[in-house]
């Protein structure tokens, strides 16, 4: 068929897009952290297509399990068990942070795996409250358990009903006035730009005020958990100051909620080490996964801490999905993690990381149009600005699809530098695979280097 760009151009919906301009490259194949066109083209994925390669594209150890697992079984449903399923719920329940008598549940995206930890969290309080284990009796009970979320407004956790209400990202909007109630929000610790003012300090503000949302929204009577990703991901790629995550972890141990950590993009190595968190040394209650965790197969963890699971031994779980547990996916999840940890990609990821951060702040210097260059492990972001002194962004969380220079860095890298990266982000998206290659990331630097003399003339004649 050498017309399917077209077909699918008229007949499939784009995400997050009006349809009229749509039309998607044809590709030929895929390998490493490149793409093949049918016309040729070699393009490199810098966004490791949706942060969901992180071994980048066609790696022969998943597929050859892959093939494996399809020669026994593809899926049967969680009333039988299947050795990738069953291995990898084990695995994944001791790999994270905290006691390895954890319980998993496995979903499709990271947002089906959020809605599993909204839903479990709520019902965990429940079952807490209504069977008198609650130590907290300082507020009044309109309401007989739990049951608010607080997130935090630089936060994307997914598209479904559930998700998208627990995110503060613009996309949010688009469900509106319907959102799921009992959701709060709360600002990020954004050391670059805080949204306390210029002359505060982030993180302690940042502490302090969630701490007083707490208490104003009824405490540990009211709340039933907190969420955040432990570096903000679609709305910044915002590491946390140092202090930050600690601190939030006290305060969920202080009101007795639940906190949960969606690692959907920072999991699986990307930050330089297996989970985000183990940067701060903290244990989450809950921690979602999902993109890179099935590598090629669409799969997704929601795994509950032996304190959460324990509620569920004689309470009904009252969630589900149809493809729980998909052995075909489970097969090439558990040889990612044997890749990664067998083939020292974390500890390359860490030291790649190194490199493509110093390599990226050379540019500070070169071009008036950079704002800030922040990021951990091989998740980067170059953040453009109108005026650096002003820290005025090129792009408001209001102007999320309106066309700024940001989108127009991505189109003359793709058309001229044959760098693929997404233009509808708050800056340039810097999210190579982890198998990413020195001279690879010196021919992206370079790229970028030469794109951002576009956005340098742009600021200039503004």
């Amino acid at each position: 068929m050498d017309n399917f760009s077209a077909i699918q151009s008229k007949y499939l919906m784009q995400s997050w897009a009006a349809q009229a301009d749509y039309s998607p490259i044809p590709v030929q194949k895929t390998e490493g952290c490149w793409i093949h066109t049918t016309n040729g083209r070699r393009i490199f994925d810098l966004r490791s297509a949706h942060e969901c390669i992180n071994l980048g594209f066609n790696h022969p150890r998943v597929l050859q399990a892959m093939q494996a697992q399809m020669d026994k079984v593809v899926y049967v449903t969680d009333d039988f068990a299947t050795e990738p399923t069953a291995q990898l719920a084990q695995t994944l329940a001791r790999i994270t942070p905290g006691s390895p008598d954890k319980r998993v549940f496995f979903s499709q995206s990271g947002a089906a795996a959020v809605e599993a930890a909204i839903k479990a969290a709520r019902m965990y309080q429940y079952n807490r409250v209504m069977q008198g284990n609650s130590s907290t009796v300082d507020a009044p009970r309109q309401y007989p358990y739990p049951y608010k979320i607080i997130s935090r407004y630089r936060s994307w956790h997914g598209a479904t009903a559930g998700a998208s209400s627990i995110s503060g990202d613009p996309r949010r909007w688009f469900l509106e006035p319907f959102t799921c109630p009992g959701v709060v929000f709360a600002p990020e610790a954004n050391t670059y730009r805080s949204p306390f003012g210029p002359d505060v300090d982030a993180m302690p503000a940042a502490l302090h005020y969630l701490d007083y949302i707490i208490e104003q929204e009824g405490g540990g009577n009211k709340v039933a958990a907190l969420i955040l990703e432990p570096v903000v991901g679609s709305n910044g790629i915002i590491p946390p100051p140092p202090g930050y995550m600690e601190g939030v972890a006290e305060l969920c141990r202080k009101w007795e909620i639940l906190l949960i950590v969606d690692e959907t993009m920072t999991g699986m190595g990307r930050t330089g080490k297996m989970f985000a968190v183990e940067h701060y040394n903290i244990e989450p209650d809950i921690l979602v996964m999902g993109k890179a965790l099935g590598a090629y197969c669409p799969l997704a963890a929601t795994i509950f801490s032996e304190k959460v699971a324990q509620v569920f031994a004689d309470n009904l779980f009252g969630h589900g999905q149809s493809f729980s547990g998909h052995a075909l996916g489970c097969a090439a999840a558990l040889a990612s993690i044997k890749v990664l940890l067998e083939d020292g990609l974390l500890e390359q990821a860490a030291h790649m990381g190194d490199y493509l951060g110093s390599r990226l702040k050379t540019l500070e210097s070169r071009h008036p149009c950079i704002g800030d260059v922040r990021g951990l492990g091989l998740f980067w972001t170059i953040e453009i600005v109108h005026d650096r002194a002003k820290k005025t962004p090129v792009r408001r969380s209001t102007e999320k699809y309106q066309e700024t220079i940001v989108k127009d860095l991505a189109g003359y890298l793709l058309k001229e530098k044959n760098i693929y990266v997404p233009a509808d982000k708050f800056g340039l998206w810097i999210v190579p695979p982890l198998i990413v290659t020195r001279d690879e990331i010196d021919f992206i630097v370079q790229a970028i280097d030469e794109s951002l003399d576009l956005a340098d003339v742009w600021v200039r004649n503004k």
